[in-house]
């Protein structure tokens, strides 16, 4: 297999004896030829690692795969990036054990980046499905499937600022550049925040008009948990990532686009009780001289530390 045109799909799993075989059975599917799977169970505690074991040895004559199995679970930052700093295929797919891929997301996806060489990543559109079997596209789409809102690239550092743009399972990477970054921040507790605008930053990205990937949300999902009550695990990820988001931009524009985005986490920081990300968020927005009512107000509400996270709960 020529390295030039290999995709690797590194899929780490934890706990998800209940679709990791529907995973790897979309990479087997996809009609990509030169592609390689390795599989990681990340300490998993349910009978997800026996899965993986009983697939491999029955898929191993369709494509190449890799099993590896971790006794006790692994930052996923710093477990991702050992695989990255070893794999030699020219793209990168960064797989959940508990998403889908389309068979044909990975040809579509490099035929993308085969025309943009200089791009960090491609992304798509995604089919989201939640816990009631309810689904729904990542971006709107009007009775067409067409869609409603324009994937504006010019200035998407700008937007990944401002909003949750990209459906991030949706990515294919090209390897060369991600590895050149240094890969995920091993600093940060989840990672496509911080990888999306930091290679966006530097690099163009690329948008293909086509559904991916099935991401299934769920209440053991990671992005499930991003403002847990009291004690959220990715909010102080989520500020380390906007302090550094300072450090990059240059325009006034994006510094406003990061007080938007300031707003909208120190909202849901307050609400669920987490008030010491509140706290820095705070630090930062005066920093950045925020004076809007609404940021006095939650100034207030941080100093005063009124706790109306049981409501919150009722609310999400």
């Amino acid at each position: 297999m020529n390295d030039s045109e290999k995709v690797t799909v590194i899929c780490i799993a934890y706990n998800h004896e209940r679709w990791i075989e529907e995973t790897l059975e979309s990479v087997k599917q996809q009609d990509y030829y030169a592609k390689e799977l390795i599989v990681i169970d990340n300490g998993s505690t349910d009978n997800t690692a026996e899965i993986i074991r009983n697939w491999a040895n029955k898929s191993a004559g369709y494509l190449p795969v890799q099993t590896f199995f971790y006794k006790e679970m692994q930052p996923y930052c710093r477990l991702f990036n050992e695989f990255l700093n070893k794999v030699g295929g020219q793209y990168l797919v960064d797989l959940s054990g508990d998403d889908v891929l389309y068979p044909e997301h990975l040809s579509i996806s490099v035929r993308g980046l085969r025309n943009a060489p200089f791009a960090a990543f491609v992304f798509s559109d995604a089919y989201i499905i939640d816990e009631k079997s309810e689904v729904r596209t990542f971006y709107q789409r009007n009775s067409a499937g067409e869609l409603k809102e324009e994937i504006e690239l010019a200035n998407i550092y700008e937007t990944l600022i401002r909003r949750n743009f990209i459906c991030s399972p949706t990515m294919v990477f090209n390897t060369a550049i991600l590895r050149k970054e240094g890969g995920y921040d091993e600093n940060l507790y989840y990672e496509d925040f911080d990888i999306q605008i930091r290679l966006a930053r530097n690099y163009p990205v690329i948008f293909s008009d086509h559904i991916g990937v099935l991401k299934r949300k769920h209440a053991r999902s990671m992005s499930a948990a991003q403002y847990d009550r009291y004690q959220s695990q990715m909010l102080p990820s989520t500020v380390k990532v906007c302090s550094k988001i300072q450090l990059m931009n240059i325009y006034p524009e994006e510094n406003k686009a990061l007080g938007e985005r300031i707003l909208f986490e120190l909202k849901h920081a307050l609400w669920s009780g987490n008030f010491e990300p509140a706290k820095e968020l705070v630090q930062m927005g005066e920093n950045l001289g925020l004076k809007s009512p609404k940021f006095w107000l939650y100034r207030l509400w941080a100093k005063k530390k009124w706790d109306i996270s049981w409501l919150y709960v009722k609310l999400t």
